[in-house]
């Protein structure tokens, strides 16, 4: 029952609370009733042992009636037995009884005044039977009366009430499931608007609520919460682009100085020095470029989009890895073509990330293929594919976060772990995605779709 929608566990709440409270009244109803038909027997019968002559021995009873001063008595459906003081059957309206219906302790206790009622069954039948003094010399009159009328009225009350209260539980379950829905409406809504919320735009609200009920107060709460996202986040990005641009030009001026330091160095030791250095401001320069792009494409401001051949954009990058590869003995193919709408340099700082990327992880004499594809009048995939060890399945979601380093076999050692975090915002920027798979006799395969961007045009 915890898998099952809330709507449906009310409903079933509701039909089953119904249902055990139906049970509960159906009982006592059913035993009252009975308790109610046994109370009308016992006084007819009571009625029936005030009735009897006083004086009768036994012998004058008749199976259908009774005479006393003159008037008759029916006995219909009615059993009357006159007991001796010695335990024996004196007279009785249905001969086909033998001895008497109650025990000897009720027959005694009878016999000194009391009236005693019993319910005894007879032949498989059960008798309401009624027991009090008779005249004189210790005789018992015993009535006794069938219970036909009890059991049928009782069965007739099932049979009418459980068809009845298992449509009524069926009901209760359906309007408990409506009522759930049209309850439960608002937070569907606000579901749906809180999944097409995502952190590219987070400018987007959940709908105003109607009433500052439990869902409306919580809408408000997410709605504020939203905003407080949208703040903090929006410091972070102006952060991350002013402080990149900040870092650029005196990084800049770093790199020419320690160059130019280098070429006027004698000192082999020196020069060794000052090419680690020139190497550690270079990959400091990577990572201000990195994030500065990050910046621009999580605030959508990329530099421009124009209709791009994504098959020329791409033999451009692979020539700049063609002797990397060449070196390696890694065969680097490129196949296919498209044209597409986008952002030229951010476009091809991604595919140089997936390609590099590939290439770094592909063994020697291994292979990298990169695949363009149109996928419609607006869109096309760029397919990576390499031959290396693949990534674990259970870190392929993680593998386009930022900073993140999911596993020493696809990240250089020293890198920040943005390469492929700029692959996946280039992507959401131009309104497509990223998609990474193993490959079945092993490597890895990296989709960058790419779509109409969002928003206008510069």
């Amino acid at each position: 029952m915890p898998r099952l929608p809330i709507s449906v566990r009310l409903a079933l709440l509701s039909a089953a609370s119904l249902a055990a409270l139906l049970v509960l009244v159906g009982v006592v109803v059913h035993h009252q009733l009975g308790a109610a038909l046994r109370g009308g027997v016992d006084q007819r019968l009571a009625d029936l042992a005030a009735a009897l002559p006083g004086g009768s021995t036994g012998a004058d009873l008749d199976a259908d009636r009774l005479d006393r001063d003159g008037a008759e008595i029916d006995l219909a459906d009615r059993l009357v037995q006159i007991v001796g003081d010695d335990g024996r059957v004196l007279g009785s309206t249905d001969d086909d009884i033998d001895g008497p219906l109650l025990g000897p302790a009720d027959l005694d206790r009878a016999r000194s005044g009391d009236a005693v009622l019993r319910t005894v069954v007879d032949d498989g039948e059960e008798l309401r039977a009624l027991a009090v003094p008779y005249g004189e010399a210790g005789r018992v009159a015993v009535l006794a009366a069938e219970l036909d009328e009890v059991d049928e009225a009782r069965e007739a009350l099932v049979a009418g009430y459980v068809p009845a209260a298992g449509l009524a539980t069926v009901l209760a379950g359906v309007l408990g499931y409506g009522i759930a829905r049209r309850g439960l409406r608002p937070v569907r809504r606000a579901t749906a608007e809180a999944q097409a919320i995502s952190a590219v735009d987070l400018s987007r609200r959940l709908s105003s609520p109607t009433r500052l009920d439990e869902v409306g107060r919580l809408v408000q709460t997410l709605n504020g919460m939203l905003d407080r996202l949208a703040a903090a986040v929006a410091r972070e990005r102006t952060f991350t682009a002013d402080s990149s641009h900040e870092l650029r030009t005196p990084l800049a001026i770093l790199t020419a100085e320690v160059e130019l330091a280098r070429e006027r160095a004698r000192d082999p030791d020196v020069r060794a020095g000052l090419d680690t250095a020139l190497e550690e401001a270079g990959r400091l320069s990577g990572l201000v470029d990195d994030l500065l792009v990050l910046a621009r494409a999580d605030s959508g401001h990329l530099e421009s989009f124009r209709p791009l051949d994504l098959d020329e954009l791409v033999e451009r990058v692979v020539v700049r890895f063609r002797s990397l590869a060449a070196r390696r003995g890694v065969d680097l193919h490129t196949r296919g073509a498209a044209v597409v709408r986008g952002d030229p340099a951010g476009v091809e700082r991604a595919v140089s990330n997936l390609v590099d990327n590939a290439l770094r992880h592909t063994p020697d004499g291994g292979t990298v293929d990169v695949e363009v594809q149109a996928t419609g009048p607006e869109g096309a995939e760029i397919v990576v594919h390499d031959t290396g060890p693949g990534v674990p399945a259970e870190r392929l979601p993680d593998l386009f976060d930022r900073f993140s380093r999911v596993d020493d076999a696809r990240h250089e050692p020293g890198g920040a772990g943005l390469g492929l975090a700029i692959v996946a915002a280039v992507a959401t920027a131009h309104g497509g995605r990223v998609i990474a798979t193993n490959r079945a006799p092993g490597g890895l395969t990296v989709t960058l779709a790419l779509g109409p961007p969002d928003g206008p045009h510069p």
